[in-house]
């Protein structure tokens, strides 16, 4: 069984029993690129990185260059560290959310005592599988989803570099092509502003764990895209999830 835990912000992935599987960090991996998120090798981010530890792979999440470096200035005093600490921590929490969809047993642990677990299938897949949970085979082929452009050509430009700008800060890629891995901009309203979404990798094709990354990773953007200068609401339709909501760069104070 494999456990994932985190102290402070670091999201550790646990081999129980002790002693590390050597193709834990593969499944780990794949397990990241499905759900859509980039894989920081090497430790050159943005994206997960993967750290052996012992019996653990410790998950840390880097984001751009730009604001990891300023995070450091000035003895962890400047601006830009909290708002890294909350990029962090967002996706982090993600993290411990969707990996049960891929057979991973996730903990979530608080900065306190007190730990939070949430757990999943912990079957392993046979070699050369693929992490995503089989589906039933249907009495016939099912319709394909419709496939948007990652950016509604009804969203104001203004809008869209916004979004791009702070999704850049926090590491975050933008889906850059229809089904594409990435935070997707759709058209609202009349009024030209973008409700966010999220594409996982397009391998990931059974509708369960779509859902389930596409809400883990809605939440973690809602905290991550506001902490690197987007202006964020949520609406909930009458009928419908919610949306999250970008109305363009926060007024700074």
């Amino acid at each position: 069984m494999d456990t994932f835990a985190a102290q402070g912000r670091e999201l550790i992935v646990r081999q129980v029993p002790a002693g590390l599987d050597p193709a834990l960090a593969d499944r780990v991996t794949e397990a990241l690129l499905l759900a859509g998120l980039p894989v920081a090798h090497g430790g050159h981010g943005p994206g997960v990185h993967l750290v052996p530890n012992g019996e653990a792979l410790v998950l840390r999440w880097l984001a751009s260059p730009r604001l990891e470096e300023a995070a450091t200035a000035g003895g962890g005093r400047h601006p830009a560290t909290a708002a890294r600490q909350l990029v962090a921590d967002a996706v982090e929490n993600a993290l411990a959310e969707l990996l049960p969809v891929f057979g991973l047993d996730a903990e979530r642990a608080t900065t306190t005592p007190e730990r939070t677990t949430v757990r999943g299938s912990a079957d392993r897949p046979e070699p050369g599988t693929d992490l995503a949970p089989p589906a039933s085979p249907p009495a016939s082929p099912p319709a394909p989803p419709p496939v948007h452009p990652p950016v509604h050509p009804g969203v104001r430009p203004e809008i869209v570099t916004a979004v791009r700008r702070s999704a850049t800060l926090a590491g975050l890629p933008v889906a850059t092509r229809p089904g594409g891995a990435g935070i997707t901009l759709g058209d609202c309203s009349a009024t030209g502003l973008a409700d966010l979404g999220w594409n996982p990798s397009p391998r990931l094709a059974a509708p369960h764990p779509t859902t389930a990354v596409q809400n883990a990773m809605c939440h973690a953007l809602g905290i991550a895209l506001r902490a690197t200068g987007l202006h964020l609401t949520w609406h909930r339709p009458p009928a419908g999830p919610a949306q999250l909501r970008a109305h363009g760069p926060a007024e700074r104070r």
